[in-house]
This record gives C-alpha cells, sequence and structure tokens, in this order.
C-alpha cells in the first residue's frame, strides 16, 4: 500500500487517505502511517481523509494511529473535507480528540494547539476586528396580546 504524503512545511507532514478502510487493508494502512511518523523532524502529523464514508475501522485506525504519534511527541490533526466525514466524526465523540478541521490551513492550526473558529461566525471587519450583530438584523419587537408578559413590570408606570 502506497499513500501519498508531503510536506506542508518544515513542521507540518501531510498523509492522504484517499481510501475507505476496511478489513482488507486496515493494516496495510495503519503500517504506512506509522511507518511516515517520524522520529525527529516534523512536530505534526495531518492526515487528510479524501473520502466521505468513514467505517469504524477507520476511527479506530485514526485513533490508534493518534496514539502512536503522541507516544513519539508528534502531535496529530485530520482534515475532513465531506460534511458526512465530520459528522460520523463528530457523533463518535472524536472531533476535538482528532483535532478535526475542514481545510488543511484549519488543520494546521489545530496541530498547534489552536482551535480555528466556525465559517459561519465569523464576522470580521477588513482591520481585522469583529464587529457585533446590527441592530438591524435582529428580530422585530414581539406583537399581539400576550407581547409584553415578558418584561418586566415597575409599580407606577406603564
Amino acid at each position: 500500500m502506497f499513500l501519498l504524503s508531503y510536506h506542508l512545511d518544515a513542521a507540518h507532514l501531510v498523509v492522504e487517505l484517499g481510501e475507505v478502510v476496511d478489513l482488507d487493508n486496515e493494516a496495510a494502512i495503519e503500517r504506512e502511517i506509522v511507518r511516515l511518523l517520524p522520529c525527529c523532524g516534523p512536530r505534526a502529523i495531518i492526515v487528510d481523509i479524501r473520502t466521505p464514508l468513514l467505517t469504524p475501522r477507520a476511527l479506530g485506525l485514526l485513533l490508534r494511529v493518534r496514539g502512536q504519534a503522541e507516544e513519539r511527541g508528534v502531535s496529530m490533526a485530520v482534515v475532513a473535507g465531506y460534511d458526512k466525514a465530520r459528522e460520523i466524526l463528530s457523533s463518535a465523540g472524536l472531533h476535538r480528540v482528532l483535532r478535526v478541521a475542514a481545510t488543511l490551513p484549519g488543520a494546521e492550526l489545530r496541530s498547534r494547539g489552536c482551535r480555528p473558529e466556525p465559517e459561519a461566525s465569523r464576522n470580521t471587519r477588513p482591520g481585522g476586528r469583529r464587529s457585533a450583530p446590527s441592530a438591524a438584523g435582529s428580530s422585530p419587537p414581539p406583537r399581539g396580546p400576550y407581547a409584553d408578559t415578558s418584561r418586566p413590570r415597575i409599580p407606577g408606570k406603564r
């Protein structure tokens, strides 16, 4: 088995996993990734999952490789480009353990221990500062006979 691997930079080795992991290829894939784990050199390995289907065998393989990487002092992150793969990792409770990101730059940040922000919450201005949600975008005030029931009542004022 041959897995495509390349150096992202001096500190990151990327290993692309383009096949569905099953009983027939699980041991070979694990051996290949472990062989690529450096004893010295890159401080992080990024496993780039190029398939939307993650089997239970793939999850077990990723956890075993993560354990072996940590024994060698190498951090590990996972790129899951497909929504289905990220959903499977999240459902299995492995999103944080495996440092899962949707993109390669996100995985690079995760391997350093940083936590990338979700795409939807990035409200930044050109200067790099975050903006507060605009009041114009807020929901209209409640209307109807029971709209005032949640507001505090002050005696003597109406």
